[in-house]
């Protein structure tokens, strides 16, 4: 059975990334993680997902980051749709890598082991780090 997905209004997804934003820079990312993850396990997963309701997701998020007055990165965005898609039981999981030279770190979502809101070969460039994901 499919569970519809409640795609939060942009105007809403905004203001959650201040909040968001606030979290990081106050408890720091491992406690911010650690909270999303215990909200999000409240939530039994589903086994049949709707492609279309994940694209929607991400897409919501997508254009709240585009306008959200400030710059929403990487991480932001990926732990949003991480928090708005396993709220909806949807199993993705959240994912950091690194590049060591030049040094970039990234974050992105995975449902099936494929990227959500990037593109495979982008995600490539980058070493996973193992005990961040979620």
């Amino acid at each position: 059975m499919r569970r519809e997905l409640a795609v939060p209004p942009v105007g809403w997804t905004m203001l959650r990334f201040a909040l968001l934003k606030a979290s990081l820079g106050v408890a720091g990312f491992a406690r911010t993680l650690r909270w999303i993850q215990g909200r999000a396990q409240r939530t039994p997963l589903v086994a049949d997902v709707d492609p279309a309701l994940v694209a929607k997701a991400e897409y919501a998020v997508a254009m709240a980051a585009a306008l959200y007055p400030g710059h929403a990165a990487c991480l932001e965005r990926s732990l949003m749709l991480y928090w708005d898609l396993r709220r909806a039981g949807v199993p993705v999981s959240y994912r950091m890598g690194v590049q060591m030279y030049p040094f970039l770190a990234h974050a992105w979502v995975e449902l099936d082991g494929e990227p959500i809101n990037d593109v495979p070969e982008h995600v490539r460039l980058f070493r996973p780090i193992e005990g961040v994901a979620a």
